[in-house]
């Protein structure tokens, strides 16, 4: 019961963690698609695409197996092991970080000229190399149950962005250093912020020499295999779109993108502080638990997403945001298509961590490579749907990878477990999630 109530409070602070990072990213898109003309606006997608695809590397490869080892061991020895992780994880985060932005680079020099091209892609590659560094430290004081430490993080960083943002458009500088220059310092300040509430337990960690890098990278690059293939979809039907329609069409979407972007904010708040429970839960093998923190988490999602598609789906007298990000509007319907999209998405975070829970690793690679080229389908039509496409391709990708993940799901809490029922609480409830 007490566990309960612990979890109930947890809640709202990891909505306002998840709420104030995103405000951070929001902040930096809300610049990019209203300050860049209409053509940097699309260049400006291409390397969000990629700097989402650098922070795969890291995160997947060493950060999300350390999370998830972190839930086994005891409360109290968690948040110490922090510095053993960051410390793990930094080369991978330096290599992705870098591969992206020559990626993006190379995409988006037939787009324009050096004078953009050179900014966007220093800025983007220490930007990618710091937001999953600040990323996992938030996420390990949440399974450490310091979610409101967390949240303060999160706050700094927003502020920081906000104050970078409007301190260099006040300057001369150059339009395209301002968007990922403002996230990078935001990422920096923040991290230091966190690295200073953690120092203490740095020191005292006596658990950490358990998490080595060969053995976590062996569990990881199954989840970089599978975090790789929807990043690198996503980052090929960029591509495509410029080229079947163009830069200012990628540019629309991404404005509706940014428009769309608090219905996954509010999915992270949730599975920051759902997750580590859910992942027990299946370790544990214990559906009824499992099915009703879903059933909360998506019942949330629902009733958010929909009271938002209403609001802001379209353009409107009561739509605050068609006066925040008018470009998101140019096209009507895109932006609730959009938001359809990110519900969808938003459904399938809390699967995923469940089936790290199961140790499925592996069938989750198969999985989401079979799946992610699904998004390629919605880009091929950009030569007439235009910046429709983008939203399009993901509702497609979303659904069915929705459906086959809860089939994989059900089918690992059916299998028959009498040869492992030897009298043990594996298989025991844990408490329900909400008192």
């Amino acid at each position: 019961m007490q566990r309960s109530r612990s979890l109930a409070k947890r809640l709202p602070a990891g909505i306002v963690d998840a709420s104030f990072a995103s405000l951070a990213t929001f902040s930096v898109g809300l610049a990019a698609v209203n300050l860049l003309p209409a053509t940097e606006r699309g260049v400006y997608a291409v390397y969000f695409t990629t700097f989402m695809l650098g922070t795969v590397l890291p995160r997947n490869l060493i950060f999300t197996p350390s999370e998830v080892e972190a839930v086994g061991f005891p409360v109290e020895s968690r948040v110490p092991l922090i510095g053993r992780t960051v410390s793990l994880g930094a080369s991978p985060a330096i290599l992705g970080a870098v591969v992206a932005a020559a990626l993006a680079a190379i995409v988006a020099a037939p787009l324009t000229t050096a004078d953009v091209i050179i900014p966007f892609t220093v800025t983007t590659a220490i930007a990618a190399m710091l937001s999953p560094l600040q990323d996992h430290v938030r996420k390990m004081l949440h399974i450490g149950l310091k979610s409101w430490l967390s949240a303060g993080i999160s706050i700094v960083q927003f502020i920081t962005a906000v104050v970078a943002i409007l301190l260099m458009r006040g300057t001369d500088i150059a339009l395209p250093w301002i968007p990922f220059g403002s996230l990078a310092i935001a990422n920096l300040v923040s991290l230091s912020f966190g690295w200073v509430l953690t120092r203490g337990s740095h020191r005292r960690s006596t658990s950490a020499k358990q998490l080595r890098f060969g053995d976590l990278a062996r569990r990881g690059r199954w989840l970089l295999l599978q975090a790789a293939a929807p990043s690198l979809a996503g980052f090929v039907a960029a591509s495509v779109i410029t080229r079947l329609a163009s830069a200012e069409a990628l540019g629309f979407a991404e404005a509706a993108r940014v428009v769309a972007q608090p219905i996954l904010v509010f999915a992270t708040g949730l599975t920051a502080v759902l997750a580590p429970r859910t992942v027990e839960a299946a370790m544990r093998h214990d559906e009824r638990t499992a099915r009703r923190t879903s059933n909360i988490y998506l019942g949330a999602i629902a009733i958010a997403g929909s009271g938002y598609l209403v609001i802001a789906g379209w353009s409107w007298a009561l739509n605050p945001m068609t006066r925040i990000v008018p470009a998101a509007y140019e096209f009507s319907g895109l932006v609730a298509l959009t938001i359809l999209a990110n519900l969808w998405t938003a459904g399938v975070y809390l699967q995923v961590n469940e089936l790290l829970g199961a140790k499925l690793e592996t069938t989750l690679a198969k999985l989401s490579w079979a799946v992610s080229p699904i998004v390629l389908l919605g880009a091929a039509t950009a030569g007439f749907t235009d910046a429709f496409a983008r939203p399009l391709g993901r509702v497609f990708e979303a659904v069915t990878r929705f459906g086959v993940q809860r089939a994989v799901i059900s089918s690992y809490y059916h299998k028959d477990l009498s040869q492992s029922d030897d009298g043990d609480d594996r298989h025991k409830p844990l408490p329900d999630p909400i008192a």
